[in-house]
């Protein structure tokens, strides 16, 4: 009887020795997965050092004859609250049923304040020069008449935020997939 209560324990030491390697296995993978994780996401971080944020305001006048946009980088009005056409800056409208650019006046410009942004009521904004009219920050030049131009800030996503939320996505749909499937 000694014998068989001792070969009945050795069995289960056995037994609980191998099911407890299996799960230190599974630890080992996950934590092995983890890891490589973190490394990568470290290795990106220092091959796509860190950019301030694309910055686009939508502008139109008062009777919304002119309509459109213009971007830049935040960062181009970090020293001198200034940002040029040769900085980046990027300029789409719409006058008289005609489409204006940047390319239509090579020294246009973007007054902002130290945050890089266009409060309303502070004389900030755009400064463009065209044939049919002139935006001189808050106003609206053409013809006889002047008018008020009013700014629309709307932030631009950093493609490295939507690559981070994608496969944050793609991994919660296989997760769940992965489940539906047991």
């Amino acid at each position: 009887m000694f014998t068989t209560t001792t070969s009945l324990l050795q069995n289960a030491t056995s037994i609980i020795s191998t099911h407890c390697l299996s799960k230190r296995k599974i630890m080992l993978k996950k934590l092995a997965a983890a890891t490589i994780g973190t490394v990568l996401i470290f290795a990106a971080g220092e091959s796509f050092p860190a950019q301030a944020a694309i910055i686009r305001y939508d502008f139109s006048n008062s009777d919304r004859t002119l309509i459109g946009n213009f971007s830049f980088d935040q960062a181009a009005a970090a020293d001198d609250q200034l940002v040029t056409v040769a900085e980046g800056l990027r300029i789409y409208a719409t006058y008289g049923g005609q489409t204006y650019t940047e390319a239509n006046d090579s020294l246009a410009a973007v007054f902002t304040n130290f945050l890089g942004e266009v409060p309303p009521g502070q004389g900030l904004g755009l400064q463009y020069v065209v044939d049919a009219f002139t935006v001189n920050a808050e106003n609206l030049i053409a013809a006889n008449s002047v008018q008020r131009v009013a700014y629309t800030a709307n932030p631009v996503p950093e493609p490295s935020a939507v690559l981070g939320l994608s496969v944050f996505g793609l991994g919660l749909l296989a997760r769940k997939k992965k489940q539906s499937a047991k």
